[in-house]
């Protein structure tokens, strides 16, 4: 009897998370059997749980019946204790880090079993984690959207001082606080028989702290994120109005910020007062108060409108139903030169088939994918966004998605490049 594939992961459906449709598309498309242990009771940074994503009679699921960290912990590797012999490959998926925890205490039970270990984001050196120092530094210059800051106060040598000492005590108990993470991620690398990551800058971002990276990339599995055809409506018409909708799904906070695109809009309704007769910008999912507070103070609640949190496969409707989607990133080039995050949305805006316009960092692979895709890339910058955004209210400025590179991050493309590993792992 083949056996089954044990995985952990913190999210899974019905609790949809991106990491939890992640892993769930990745399965529901395999051609072999799973059992995913896992948790249903802790919802944050999820969509709105939804009972329409079924799973496929290779996938089971095993409720650990608690939603804290430690207890999942301890039942996750009792669980595989009482029945390590059902399973000789194991998967772990991060985020969140507790799989990763599980994992390695599996290979000290068991060295013998094949660990796979999954990383959407890094557990150590996050570079989204040091944009939080820089943005919380009151000395820094990012804190000019903050608070007013003066010419002569940006070049004071003494404000620039003090920024300094503040971001190296800052990393110092950065560095301390998040010792434990570092620690994992550098155990999970080294202990586990194959490393799943998204692209290839997060792989080069993560090896790149570490002097055996060359034997470590050995072990890489790049696996991008992908769109599920099946989960798209095939009833879905573009609504017939004289407005055009641009749509934007997700998380946005004060770092993912999308403050350079209401300062194109303060510009353009500026220009123009009944811009909200020609265009409305839709975001679902969470915006931060300060941003909030912007479009209050210029007036914009009639071009931009917040909507309730939806379900995942109704986020996919909506989706197919706007002209344009709208992708935002966080600047981070302060802690990296390159965006290291596959936001797993932009697959799902790929799979429907639509328009995207994102706003990133020009080198990338946000960047990478969206000009394979065809869709337009700005850099996070007001003056450069309502450039283009007068262009496609005023002027008929459109992009023609390139659908060729759609079988690429199709989940049937996905799940069958992780079956051939798990092919070469039981052909041994």
């Amino acid at each position: 009897m083949k056996k089954r594939i044990l995985v952990y992961s913190w999210y899974f459906p019905p609790i949809n998370s991106s990491e939890g449709i992640v892993t769930y598309k990745l399965l529901n498309n395999s051609k072999y059997e799973y059992d995913v242990f896992t948790q249903n009771g802790n919802k944050a940074w999820s969509y709105v749980d939804s009972d329409k994503m079924k799973l496929n009679e290779n996938v089971h699921y095993i409720d650990s019946k608690t939603n804290l960290f430690d207890t999942f912990l301890s039942k996750g590797v009792e669980y595989y204790k009482k029945n390590m012999n059902k399973y000789d490959i194991v998967m772990t998926r991060a985020m969140a880090e507790v799989s990763h925890m599980i994992g390695n205490e599996i290979k000290k039970i068991n060295p013998n079993v094949v660990w796979i270990a999954s990383f959407g984001d890094p557990i150590a050196y996050n570079p989204y984690n040091l944009k939080i120092s820089r943005y919380n530094n009151p000395y820094s210059l990012s804190q000019r959207y903050v608070r007013p800051m003066s010419y002569k106060e940006m070049i004071s040598p003494k404000r620039m001082l003090k920024s300094m000492l503040y971001e190296i005590r800052y990393k110092r108990a950065y560095k301390a606080f998040t010792k434990p993470n570092i620690d994992l991620q550098f155990n999970t690398l080294n202990n586990a028989d194959y490393i799943i990551y998204n692209s290839s800058y997060q792989r080069d971002y993560m090896l790149d702290f570490y002097d055996n990276k060359e034997e470590l990339d050995k072990k890489t599995i790049i696996l991008p994120h992908s769109f599920d055809e099946k989960l798209y409506s095939n009833n879905i018409k573009k609504k017939d109005n004289k407005k055009i909708n641009f749509c934007f799904v997700g998380h946005l906070d004060d770092i993912r910020t999308p403050h350079p695109l209401f300062v194109a809009l303060k510009k353009l309704k500026e220009y123009d007062e009944d811009l909200c007769e020609k265009v409305e910008f839709n975001f679902y999912g969470n915006m931060p108060a300060s941003e909030k507070v912007f479009l209050i103070d210029n007036e914009l609640f009639d071009v931009v409108r917040l909507r309730k949190p939806v379900d995942y496969i109704t986020s996919l409707s909506i989706m197919q139903s706007a002209d344009w989607l709208l992708h935002i990133d966080a600047n981070i080039s302060d802690s990296t030169e390159k965006s290291i995050f596959f936001a797993a949305k932009i697959a799902d805006y790929i799979g429907s088939k639509n328009k995207i316009m994102g706003m990133t960092m020009l080198d990338g692979i946000s960047a990478d994918i969206l000009h394979e895709y065809n869709g337009l890339v700005t850099e996070l910058c007001a003056e450069e966004i309502v450039v283009y955004l007068y262009k496609i209210i005023y002027e008929g400025y459109t992009k023609v998605p390139n659908l060729k590179v759609m079988n690429k991050y199709n989940a049937k493309t996905v799940a069958g490049d992780f079956d051939k590993l798990v092919e070469s792992i039981r052909g041994k």
